[in-house]
């Protein structure tokens, strides 16, 4: 199950995912990222893969995609905290040389502002 967490600070927007960012996954991951664009038009999104424990190749591909998505609304958006299996898939598939990606957080954590719902199994 994949849960995200939405919070918003002047630095920017920070999307903590949870969960099995894969194919199964993938929809959600989608569907929240076009919601926060909708609601906060942000200039930076952090979006904090700490709790992502499996990350497959339609997981991977959806981080390229959230960097178009949020680069088309005239923002950037960095990966931080990839758990070290998540980072070297990125790695083997040449990812991190075209994402933004730290494995430290540089936006405050606010209290939560939105939390997507968990997808029933």
């Amino acid at each position: 199950m994949l849960r995200i967490q939405t919070t918003s600070s002047e630095a920017g927007i920070r999307m903590a995912v949870n969960g099995d960012l894969d194919v199964s996954g993938v929809p959600e991951f989608h569907a929240c990222l076009r919601q926060v664009l909708g609601t906060y038009r942000p200039g930076h999104v952090e979006v904090d893969l700490a709790g992502v424990g499996f990350l497959d190749c339609a997981g991977a591909r959806s981080l390229l995609w959230a960097d178009a998505r949020v680069r088309e609304w005239g923002g950037g958006v960095t990966f931080v905290r990839p758990a070290p299996p998540v980072l070297r898939l990125l790695r083997l598939l040449g990812f991190d040389s075209a994402l933004s990606i730290r494995t430290a957080s540089h936006v405050p954590l606010p209290q939560p502002t939105a939390e997507a719902r968990p997808r029933p199994n």
